[in-house]
């Protein structure tokens, strides 16, 4: 089961659709999550469905759901904590692909990551078309001739298409294996582009310097125990 609930009298005028859900380096759901605070935007639903863990989340000592909508008549942004089971990805998409047919969206933004051992700071875009294509080339976005993306935006980018919905996916080089908070910051400056809209990236920077820091602080610590170990083993 899955359900799109939306508060009362919402009205929208052909909204681009943002989706940040969990995904490599979790940069599509750092980025959405930032998006939503820079602009202020209100909750306007969440989907409630038994594909996922009932977890409640908590924020400011308040209850939310793991899946939430955001958004005003122009922009809805969809925002989940958790990630969908790849066998449930179908449903997810197809519920959010109902919607966007239903209000008439103009363009589908997915955001994603792609895993690299040295990462360098790209960010790619496929579309749906040549408009699409067009509008990542003016967002001073490259396009990625080949590849593949699974998870819940690969399923919404499918679902786009048998729909015919405008969609584009961004996708920036991350680690992967961790928060990529500074992956995120280079991904928000495309969005800006493609919306028209500027954002203060710099507390992502920061927080990408802390987890930085923290990671060299654990290798040196790590590397520092691996050669006491060899010190005293020569006593054994």
């Amino acid at each position: 089961m899955i359900e799109l609930v939306l508060k009362d009298g919402l009205e929208f005028k052909n909204p681009i659709v943002i989706e940040g859900f969990p995904g490599v380096g979790l940069v599509g759901h750092i980025a959405a999550t930032y998006l939503v605070n820079e602009l202020d935007m209100p909750e306007i639903g969440f989907i409630k469905t038994d594909m996922i863990p009932q977890i409640a989340m908590i924020l400011n000592g308040k209850v939310l759901p793991p899946v939430r909508i955001y958004g005003t008549e122009e922009l809805v942004v969809f925002v989940s904590d958790l990630a969908f089971p790849d066998e449930k990805t179908y449903h997810m998409a197809t519920a959010i692909g109902g919607f966007m047919k239903d209000v008439n969206v103009s363009t589908s933004i997915s955001l994603a990551g792609i895993g690299l051992a040295n990462p360098t700071g790209k960010v790619f875009g496929v579309g749906s078309d040549d408009t699409m294509l067009s509008k990542l080339t003016n967002a001073d976005v490259e396009v990625l001739s080949m590849g593949s993306i699974s998870g819940g935006s690969g399923a919404l980018l499918l679902e786009c298409a048998h729909q015919n919905i405008p969609s584009l996916a961004l996708l920036v080089e991350t680690y992967g294996n961790r928060p990529d908070p500074r992956g995120a910051s280079l991904m928000l400056e495309k969005i800006g582009n493609l919306i028209d809209k500027k954002f203060n990236t710099e507390p992502l920077l920061q927080e990408a310097e802390q987890i930085e820091s923290t990671l060299t602080n654990l290798s040196n610590d790590v590397e520092k125990q691996s050669t006491t170990d060899k010190f005293d083993t020569m006593y054994i």
